[in-house]
């Protein structure tokens, strides 16, 4: 192989070579071949998609001998000096390191000079990265790019188009570059491997070309790199170890305990996967994976999700004896966990392990072939309600909010004797949403996403705890109770030394001024009273004909 990287080794020399971009080849072609190339353009769109090497096709065609149907010949003079990379009129510039006012004089300066390959050659000044040049450098170069010289051309190539002033693109014709599809990838990659004499199969290639996502210049580099590590001769098995993919069993392990409600041995899988050093996001990923092709397999969709026959048979087993809720949820917990804050934390994946055994245990599924079709069917019974001389626990702050002590939590039953104000406080706990209203409650649910984004600001983990399972059930002007599902995430609240209380109180100190004491309480039926927040996934169940339960239902 020559010492010269393969993506570069590799560019395209005609337009007919550009992977994944007819629309622009199109266009640009038949400019070219009726003679009305514009004076400018600008080539916006993700990293590796042919910006820059469409640019240099504009430059090779517009001056080539020959064009063919708008093509360089790649045969000429010209066309020669092109491809070996030492043509005269073709001048790039990287607007990330000539940014300035005195690099776009010198540009328009130079511009009026005539191009070096005769009175019908044309000069193109391809500027990459444009979007970097400081505002002074783009206004001084509108007049230019307005009404530059007959023989002048302007490309310019960026990835953030949105930071182009608007006078600049106005100037130009705008072209968008897309994503290139995994098939033309895969396509210009077989192109490169026969020409290297790579043996490497179709599925592995595949593999190379999702992991790119979309930039074919990635999916090359990548193809080089297992080249180095594994010799021209790849399998599939060499592309799943080079790029990382190897699948680790546990995660699938995982998503079976939340699924089947085994909390003990769920947490102490992820322990396991925490002190073995496993990267936990790409753990995560995993487990998502699991639980997303459980949810296709209840569908009657056959997931092709990397998993072995054998794994993917005992998933279709397990997904026979649960409903499409279940899955549903389990997946949205695993979803949600935010690993971006401490990645090195399995404190998020134990969260949404625990709230997905938790709700199982408080509406436990049955197999659906035990339920036997009802007609007509009986109406659904509803919850009853908690017994009022049973309120539930509390733990709360003082109302000193600057000395932040917490007070240790009450007994879950309280003697007969206490006071009844403490009883009417409890009450509404229990009872749901209809026992509360008031504009200070609407308020403050109206600003819980503030609320959660604040706290979430000043301790992560705090914020992991009010999404797993909390809402603002009551608040006045004096105070603001927080509803936890389970008692495991209340306790959780209060651990830390107060570190996660006095979190929120600040954050409702931010948000809703302040004055207001927090409370924290124990809340079964907090579900009812949480925010919509179902994501694409639910959606999706939705259609496919699941209902969204709550809890308890």
């Amino acid at each position: 192989m020559s010492s010269e990287v393969l993506y570069r080794k590799w560019r395209p020399h005609t337009f007919a070579e550009l992977a994944g971009q007819e629309a622009v080849t199109r266009t640009l072609t038949n400019a070219v071949k009726s003679g009305r190339v514009a004076h400018a353009y600008l080539f916006s769109g993700p990293r590796g998609t042919g910006k820059t090497t469409t640019g240099r096709l504009v430059a090779k065609a517009v001056n080539c001998a020959n064009p063919k149907d708008g093509d360089p010949c790649d045969e000429c003079d010209s066309c020669l000096s092109y491809r070996k990379g030492n043509a005269l009129d073709l001048i790039e510039l990287d607007a990330a390191s000539n940014r300035g006012i005195d690099e776009i004089r010198s540009l328009r300066e130079k511009a009026n000079f005539a191009p070096a390959g005769g009175q019908d050659a044309h000069k193109v000044y391809l500027i990459d990265e444009v979007h970097m040049l400081t505002e002074p450098a783009f206004n001084a170069l509108l007049k230019t790019l307005e009404e530059p010289p007959e023989h002048v051309i302007f490309v310019l190539a960026t990835t953030e188009a949105h930071k182009v002033p608007a006078t600049v693109v106005s100037r130009c014709q705008r072209f968008d570059f897309r994503r290139i599809s995994v098939n033309d990838v895969k396509g210009r990659m077989r192109v490169v491997a026969e020409g290297e004499e790579i043996e490497v199969p179709d599925d592995a290639l595949e593999k190379i070309a999702r992991i790119a996502t979309g930039s074919l210049r990635d999916a090359i580099n990548l193809l080089e790199q297992l080249v180095d590590s594994y010799g021209k001769k790849l399998t599939l098995e060499n592309v799943v170890e080079g790029l990382g993919e190897v699948i680790d069993e546990r995660s699938g392990e995982l998503a079976v305990h939340a699924l089947r409600g085994n909390l003990k041995e769920g947490l102490a899988l992820i322990s396991e996967v925490r002190d073995d050093g496993f990267d936990l996001r790409q753990f995560q990923r995993q487990v998502v994976s699991y639980l997303r092709g459980a949810l296709l397999a209840k569908a009657g969709t056959e997931p092709a999700d990397g998993w072995s026959d054998k794994q993917q048979e005992a998933r279709q087993q397990l997904v026979t004896e649960l409903s499409p809720d279940h899955i549903v949820s389990t997946l949205k917990a695993f979803g949600e966990a935010d690993l971006r804050a401490d990645p090195l934390s399995p404190l998020p994946l134990e969260l949404a392990l625990a709230s997905s055994v938790l709700a199982q245990q408080a509406s436990p599924v049955e197999p659906q072939a035990a339920q036997a079709p009802v007609s007509p069917p009986a109406p659904r019974a509803q919850p009853k309600p908690p017994q009022a001389k049973k309120p539930p626990a509390e733990k709360r702050l003082t109302e000193k909010p600057a000395a932040k002590k917490i007070e240790p939590p009450a007994a879950a039953t309280r003697p007969a004797d206490q006071p009844a104000e403490v009883h009417e406080q409890a009450a509404p706990a229990a009872n749901g949403a209809s026992a509360r209203a008031g504009p200070a409650l609407d308020e403050a649910r109206e600003k819980w996403p503030e609320i959660y984004k604040r706290t979430r600001e000043l301790e992560y983990r705090a914020g992991a705890l009010l999404n797993s399972g909390c809402a603002i059930i009551d608040a006045s002007e004096d105070e603001i109770t927080f509803g936890f599902r389970h008692a495991m995430l209340l306790d959780r609240m209060e651990s830390d030394g107060g570190e996660n209380l006095r979190a929120l109180q600040q954050a409702v100190d931010d948000v809703l001024g302040p004055g207001r004491i927090v409370k924290c309480v124990l809340e079964p039926n907090v579900d009812a009273q949480r925010p919509s927040r179902g994501g694409h996934l639910v959606r999706a169940a939705e259609e496919l004909g699941g209902e969204t339960l709550s809890e308890g239902q």
